[in-house]
C-alpha cells in the first residue's frame, strides 16, 4: 500500500509569510476529510516546528488563534504572547483549536484550487495539488 503525500502551505492574507512552516503530510488514501486533513497538518507543523516550544505555540497563535480569543485577550488589558513553555505543545489541544477556527472562518482551506467548507466534508487529495490553510485577517476599518 503506498502513502500519498500531499504539501500543505500555510498563508496569512495580506502578508508572504505566516512563520508556518510547510509541511509534508502523508495519508493513508487520496480520499480523506476536511478534519483529518486538518489533524495531520497540525501534527506535522508542531513537529516541524519541534524543539523551540515557545516558537510553536507562537506560531500556531498567529495562525489559529480566532479573533474572539484576540478580544478576550485584550479586554484583559493587553494581549500577549505566550510565555515560554517548557512543555511540549498539546498536539490534541492544538488540532482542536485549528479544528474550531477552521468553523469560525479564522482560516479558510483550499484543496486543489478549491475552497472546502465543512470539516466532515470527503476531499479528493492528488500528488502535486496545492493545499493552503489560509489566515484571514481583517481590513482595517471593516
Amino acid at each position: 500500500m503506498s502513502v500519498l503525500q500531499v504539501k500543505v502551505r500555510a498563508v496569512v492574507s495580506g502578508s508572504d509569510r505566516s512563520g508556518m512552516p510547510d509541511v509534508l503530510v502523508e495519508l493513508a488514501s487520496e480520499r480523506a476529510t476536511v478534519r483529518e486533513l486538518i489533524r495531520r497538518a497540525v501534527e506535522e507543523q508542531i513537529r516541524s516546528l519541534g524543539a523551540d516550544a515557545t516558537r510553536c505555540q507562537t506560531v500556531l497563535d498567529r495562525q489559529y488563534l480566532s479573533a474572539a480569543e484576540i478580544r478576550a485577550q485584550a479586554s484583559t488589558g493587553m494581549v500577549r504572547m505566550p510565555s515560554p513553555q517548557l512543555d511540549p505543545p498539546d498536539v490534541a489541544e492544538h488540532v482542536a483549536r485549528a479544528c474550531r477556527a477552521f468553523e469560525r472562518s479564522v482560516f479558510v482551506l483550499f484543496v486543489g484550487g478549491r475552497q472546502v467548507e465543512r470539516l466532515d466534508e470527503e476531499i479528493v487529495l492528488r500528488p502535486g495539488e496545492p493545499v493552503v490553510f489560509l489566515r484571514l485577517t481583517a481590513l482595517v476599518g471593516g
